[in-house]
């Protein structure tokens, strides 16, 4: 029989060859039932090896099974070539302990293999929560496919959130959708920007929305959050390929963009990119982005507040363009904040009438409001604007009952921008292009609703396809493009660009493409008069 025998200390029991009983039962060492065993004892088991995931490179350790329990043996000295085989039985002498909530062993000093052993997985109902603990530290098989619900922390950590039966939807996008799990699908490691990318064969692009076919891994609890690490690779199919560069609007059509440009700061050391490279790679994709979209108008959100960062930005995407494409900014005074809207406008195909700014003292970033002209005379007006976000909330007050905090600030903010159009636009016809961090079906939204808005998304975009954002694995739109009746009867043609939520974060550190410039995606309105 192999033994291994590392860093024996002088006081070790005798050593009891295989066959022998071990000290303690798994469940006894986990406290299943009972207490576990504090850490630091030393321990003698028998067990199966389940799975293997040797090396720094991977979680440094194996996992053993006996009686239908598991668990993990942290086993840093262990070499590749010398590492336990799965569904071999060995006898482990280690210590007990503990790592982010996990009971494991650790350190093993002795380890002897005792022959086949035999192995148990169980089938998990990927729902069923009640039997993540039951199941710990052992393999188990999803017989069904799973969607990915959000592919974000994939370059990061090696992680997939997914969903049973589709994408998951927010319950205020007022879309059915797949079931979002409270588990997701690691890569066997621990590792920060696991490098290749974990799941991609042949550098496949992973994307939301694509598919993982049934597989088999070991499930298991850390950093807060229950884990499945497979024990075969991935066998993934593209349900949501990447989309082509969109077609120019058609001859005699304007077109209007929405896009939330992720913290665009000239300035260093606060938000935004941290260093001057980091910048650049932002910038050009970002420019990358909104040229390939080619729109006469452009509400852009989280911008920097300050007039030099709107020059920097009007400037770059002006670049190097022929004069008909060169954008110019429509701007007023604007109270302190750290980011605003800015509406941009190309003076070859429009006149700006007028601009005017939203004053109530319900609104951080104050809203704006464009009126233009064409050539021919037609008038229209365009409202951007950045609502109340949806996090950090207060200790008490507006705090998060189901809409995310601040909701009551953000339907007061909805109440007051509506009358305000009403009032300083008259009948105008009117498109606003917001992201107003509120889903379609919340109250925040009532107001436009109750106002007599026509909600463009919802009226020419299929309901699998409306989102432009992903949060914790839930897709839907907080960016939003309304029209006054008269103004949506214009409109032709009204597009989303999945670009960006789609993609893993790490791609934003790419120089190149649109993919991940932004967490949001941009909407494109096309109307014609």
């Amino acid at each position: 029989m192999l033994t291994l025998v590392l860093g024996i200390a002088l006081t070790l029991p005798v050593w009891a060859q295989c066959g022998a009983p071990s000290t303690h039962t798994l469940a006894a060492l986990k406290g299943n039932g009972t207490q576990a065993l504090p850490a630091g004892r030393r321990v003698t088991v028998e067990a199966t090896v389940s799975a293997a995931f040797v090396g720094d490179q991977a979680l440094n350790g194996f996992y053993l099974q006996a009686d239908a329990q598991g668990i993990f043996v942290y086993a840093p000295a262990l070499e590749l070539n010398s590492a336990p085989g799965v569904g071999e039985r060995w006898r482990v002498q280690a210590r007990t302990g503990r790592y982010r909530g996990r009971i494991q062993l650790e350190h093993p000093q002795r380890l002897e293999h005792c022959g086949d052993g035999s192995l148990m997985t169980h089938t998990l109902e990927p729902y069923h929560s009640g039997d993540y603990e039951r199941f710990a530290d052992q393999p188990v098989r999803i017989e069904q496919s799973l969607s990915i619900a959000d592919a974000y922390w994939l370059g990061r950590y090696g992680s997939l959130r997914v969903a049973l039966d589709g994408r998951a939807f927010h319950p205020g996008n007022g879309v059915d959708g797949g079931q979002l799990l409270d588990w997701v699908v690691d890569d066997g490691s621990y590792r920060r920007n696991p490098r290749p990318l974990p799941h991609a064969a042949h550098e496949q692009v992973i994307r939301a929305g694509d598919v993982i076919a049934p597989f088999t891994g070991i499930m298991t609890y850390a950093f807060g959050q229950w884990r499945i690490h497979p024990l075969e690779p991935l066998k993934l199919t593209s349900r949501n390929p990447r989309p082509p560069k969109p077609d120019k609007a058609a001859s005699g059509t304007l077109r209007a963009v929405n896009f939330n440009l992720y913290n665009y700061f000239i300035d260093r050391g606060g938000r935004g990119a941290q260093s001057p490279e980091a910048f650049a790679r932002q910038r050009q994709r970002l420019r990358t982005t909104i040229q390939a979209m080619d729109a006469d108008i452009l509400a852009l959100h989280e911008v920097q507040n300050a007039p030099a960062a709107v020059a920097d930005l009007v400037a770059y995407l002006n670049a190097n363009q022929p004069t008909p494409a060169h954008y110019q900014a429509a701007t007023t005074q604007r109270r302190p904040a750290a980011i605003r809207s800015v509406l941009l406008y190309r003076p070859a195909r429009l006149t700006l009438e007028q601009v005017q700014r939203g004053k109530a003292s319900v609104h951080p970033r104050e809203p704006l409001a464009g009126t233009f002209s064409t050539p021919s005379g037609r008038r229209f007006a365009v409202a951007v604007a950045h609502f109340k976000s949806r996090g950090g909330c207060p200790d008490d007050g507006d705090t998060d009952r189901g809409e995310g905090c601040w909701a009551d600030r953000r339907q007061r903010q909805a109440e007051a921008m509506s009358d305000w159009l009403q009032d300083g636009l008259g009948k105008e016809p009117l498109l606003v292009l917001a992201d107003f961090n509120s889903y379609a079906t919340e109250a925040a939204m009532q107001p436009w609703w109750s106002a007599g808005y026509s909600d463009l998304i919802a009226e020419h975009i299929a309901p699998q396809q409306r989102y432009t954002y992903i949060y914790r694995g839930q897709s839907g739109y907080l960016d939003h493009a309304l029209a006054t009746p008269t103004f949506a009867r214009w409109v032709k043609d009204v597009r989303l660009w999945p670009i960006n939520a789609d993609e893993p974060a790490y791609r934003a550190q790419s120089a190149e493409g649109v993919w991940r410039a932004s967490d949001h995606d941009p909407i494109m309105v096309d109307w014609k008069f």
